[in-house]
């Protein structure tokens, strides 16, 4: 009589982003691991896994026939993964539940321990890498023996026990892609109409050990990095399969000489086939030269977006606290002047409550990173605690005294239809207050960053604030907290400020980060972005203006610069791209604003003077929007990454003066987008 085969399921839950979900990458790691390297691997009868949220009654029925179930957890899927492995162990005691990823906590400071303790339907917690762990698991079943199994930690007879890790893997020789040997094949057959997204590694580790990340202490600061023709055969089967977004897992890609080489395959590959239309990379940390060569390649092809400067912060005591002092500031800053050269859109990213930043350093810091040339966009990431961060450490915790709040987990722009209708929601752990940075200031930090946000980045006041930063030399600092210190008389700005505290209280209370509101997309917004959506639905924006006008015109110490704000704000409210609004309209320029805007934003000098009056046209008709929707989409949501925050703008009638013409001859700033 032929052996009963041995039924493996698995679940590794993933965020949809305009409805497509990632392949489940990691569980497919340890499905080739196996199949290339067990004993016998047609022993085993693998199933197809769970790769996007599902409610919990569908998930058991998909694993409930199954004799071993390998969860891949992280924060998104934490909840639903235990909920899933908790029914199956209550329907068939005999179920033999694994659990591994990066929200297993890692057995230090008894956390392996309690975990199991909580959760003891599980019977086996993996820490690190799994590969070599699943395969003796599996290979031993049923009949394990536990205690000669590296890598995890378990009960037996009531007793905690947890074994040693393996060394990190080298040789990525026995660890057979999933994509090059078809383990994705089902899911893709099962799901013709899923648009895909793919994880991809070219290299595993991180030389790095910030304490707020669970990564470069997770790989002992090593790097490993995958043979080169895998590398290419995996882009070819991305171009294959019609994959359009590839994120690239490599913690600093552009560390290796070899990684230029393997974006100009994606790109080779992109005009070949049309496929990838996105790498999404994570910028190496010391690497200028190669980042930007690699950067600059992933644009110029389409393959970019935008580049994400990772700074987190530039107060040198903050990184020294959170052991990010070992990267160069300098090296950013470079890099952000030459991809602004380039005409290259760049984000900076900032978390907010790191140990070691105040209220202070991090308002400057903002208001310095603006200086350097940073106009498009800052993305502001409040702190929150990972399980096996350095962070996590309950003494790291006591001797910082960070305190936390739970809060759901909802991500930037995420939809409403995400939310389980099964009331399994997943939380994150997030700091409101430190030995730095107490409960009131992390408040107003916070309020700091809305403000910044809906203000600058938004595109509501940039170029009167430039202005007044260049001829009254006025900090975008103090710029944001005037807005912010405003007396009573000013009611819309007074009551965004309101509404900014309220959600910093809501936060500290357990509630989500981003804003909801029925009429609005069904989606989540950032604060910044919320106010500026609710000021255009109220009708509130020509007022909003005006009150702007009347509070920050106390700044101007001379006629000169009183009449230069007032302009340039009006040419800020004009340019504004608005829902309904379709004619063109005219702006009659006396002061060189415009070209002195657009010198400024190329990190060129401003030359704000008397001049004959130039007649711009601001281009309304270009872009239509039928309904709100459509605005809200195009123009809010997707609008740093396309430009479209800000319309068009031209020379009305090819008027033309000297003073609108370069050395060289060239017309100066016939259009910005």
């Amino acid at each position: 009589m032929e052996n009963k085969k041995i039924k493996i399921g698995a679940t590794q839950i993933n965020n949809g982003f305009s409805g497509q979900y990632y392949l489940p990458y990691s569980i497919g790691l340890l499905y080739a691991f196996v199949k290339k390297n067990s004993i016998n691997p047609d022993r085993y009868e693998f199933n197809s896994i769970i790769y996007k949220r599902k409610l919990l009654d569908r998930c058991f029925e998909h694993l409930k026939d199954r004799d071993i179930i390998l969860f891949s957890t992280y924060v998104w899927n934490e909840n639903i993964s235990l909920a899933i492995a908790k029914k199956l162990k209550e329907f068939d005691k005999n179920k033999f539940i694994i659990f591994g990823g990066p929200s297993v906590p890692d057995n230090v400071f008894g956390k392996a321990e309690e975990y199991l303790k909580k959760n003891n339907f599980i019977d086996v917690l993996i820490h690190q890498e799994g590969e070599r762990t699943v395969l003796k698991l599996l290979d031993d079943y049923p009949n394990n023996k536990l205690n000669e199994t590296p890598n995890i930690s378990y009960f037996k007879n009531k007793v905690f026990k947890s074994n040693k890790n393996l060394p990190r893997l080298k040789d990525f020789e026995k660890v057979p892609s999933p994509y090059l040997t078809g383990i994705f094949d089902d899911i893709i057959a099962e799901n013709p109409n899923e648009r895909w997204l793919a994880s991809w590694e070219t290299n595993r580790g991180c030389p790095f050990s910030c304490t707020y990340c669970d990564w470069g202490s997770a790989t002992n600061s090593k790097v490993a990095r995958m043979n080169l023709d895998r590398v290419y055969s995996e882009l070819d089967w991305f171009s294959k399969n019609k994959i359009e977004f590839i994120f690239c897992c490599d913690a600093n890609f552009g560390m290796l000489p070899r990684d230029f080489e393997i974006a100009l395959k994606a790109a080779e590959n992109k005009k070949k086939y049309g496929y990838p239309h996105v790498l999404s990379v994570q910028n190496t940390k010391n690497a200028r030269e190669r980042a930007y060569k690699v950067q600059k390649l992933l644009a110029d092809t389409g393959l970019s977006k935008g580049v994400t400067l990772a700074m987190q912060s530039v107060d040198m005591n903050t990184l020294k606290q959170i052991k990010r002092d070992n990267i160069s500031i300098e090296d950013y800053q470079e890099l952000q002047k030459r991809f602004t050269k380039d005409k290259i859109p760049t984000y900076t990213e900032f978390i907010l409550a790191l140990p070691g930043d105040t209220y202070e350093s991090f308002a400057k810091g903002v208001s310095d990173v603006i200086d350097s040339g940073q106009h498009n966009k800052i993305q502001y990431n409040n702190l929150s605690i990972l399980p096996n961060a350095e962070m996590a450490n309950p003494k790291y915790m006591e001797d910082n005294q960070i305190k936390v709040v739970e809060c759901p987990i909802v991500n930037i722009h995420g939809s409403l239809d995400e939310a389980p209708l099964d009331g399994i929601h997943e939380k994150q752990q997030l700091v409101i207050s430190t030995k730095s940075l107490d409960f009131d200031n992390w408040k107003k930090t916070r309020v700091y960053a809305s403000v910044s946000e809906l203000l600058y980045f938004n595109k509501l006041l940039q170029i009167p604030f430039l202005v007044l930063n260049k001829l009254e030399k006025i900090s975008f600092k103090d710029l944001f907290e005037h807005f912010m210190n405003t007396p009573n008389e000013f009611k819309i700005i007074n009551n965004i400020n309101y509404n900014f505290n309220k959600h910093a209280l809501q936060i500290s209370k357990g509630k989500s980060e981003f804003l909801y509101k029925d009429g609005m997309l069904d989606i989540y917004w950032p604060p910044g972005e919320f106010e500026y959506i609710s000021l255009v639905l109220n009708n509130k924006l020509k007022d909003f203006y005006n009150e702007i006008q009347n509070h920050y015109l106390s700044f101007c110490t001379n006629d000169f610069s009183s009449k230069v704000f007032i302009k340039s704000l009006e040419l800020n409210q004009k340019m504004m791209r608005l829902p309904y609004k379709s004619d063109n309209v005219y702006f009659e320029d006396n002061y060189n604003i415009y070209n002195s805007f657009q010198s400024i934003i190329k990190l060129e000098n401003s030359n704000f003077k008397d001049i004959e009056p130039i007649n711009y046209k601001i281009i309304k008709n270009d872009l239509q929007f039928k309904k709100i929707d459509d605005w809200l989409r195009e123009v809010i949501w997707y609008g740093h990454r396309s430009g479209k925050y800000l319309c068009n703008i031209e020379l009305n009638n090819q008027q033309i003066s000297e003073d609108n013409i370069s050395d060289s001859g060239q017309l100066i700033g016939p259009y910005i987008t």
